[in-house]
């Protein structure tokens, strides 16, 4: 019997160490080696990159340019109405094939709770990352929120106080583009 349970738990920490090799070899982020948290959030950002890899592009990753993202963007504030600038501070450095410490994926990082209550389904696709971002923008809108705390809120996610924890680089990031917003609008 506990050889069984050896197995098991070897079994675990290689699965743990593999999760941890792949998001760094996606975001290059040396954290993402280190860092026991948000496995279920990064093991389906994983999920979605691969199913793009395999589905969409292969291995001929198009890249996105500032005029593709202004116009898709615009479209974005067409449909939902929403303040424009709130979408240019989320995708302040834009790599369309982002995997946050936490999960968020693509271009805007938006975290894999908030693609999955979207209506689109490849969060890899810049389109469907920024049209799924302004949907979650203005579903945040209506419940009350400013714009800085969207902004905050779509870094961090739903859960604050364990990304204060567990990954404090994801959460000071989401207090300076939170400032970065503010200022723009001074």
């Amino acid at each position: 019997m506990q050889k069984l349970y050896f197995r098991i738990l070897f079994f675990g920490i290689t699965i743990l160490l593999l999760i941890n090799i792949l998001s760094f070899l996606i975001g290059f982020n040396y954290r993402q080696l280190i860092n026991p948290s948000f496995y279920d959030e990064r093991v389906l950002s994983l999920y979605y990159i691969g199913k793009n890899f395999v589905m969409e592009t292969g291995f001929n990753m198009p890249d996105i340019n500032q005029e593709d993202i202004d116009i898709l963007i615009d479209k974005a504030n067409d449909i939902y109405g929403i303040d424009k600038k709130v979408l240019y501070t989320l995708i302040a450095e834009p790599d369309q094939y982002t995997l946050s410490l936490t999960g968020g994926m693509g271009l805007t990082s938006i975290s894999i709770a908030d693609f999955l209550d979207s209506s689109f389904s490849n969060p890899y696709d810049p389109e469907d990352n920024i049209m799924a971002a302004a949907e979650t923008i203005s579903k945040l809108k209506a419940k009350g929120l400013n714009n800085e705390e969207i902004i905050l809120r779509f870094i961090i996610g739903k859960d604050a106080e364990n990304v204060k924890l567990f990954a404090k680089s994801e959460y000071l990031k989401a207090y300076d583009l939170a400032a970065k917003y503010r200022h723009s609008n001074k």
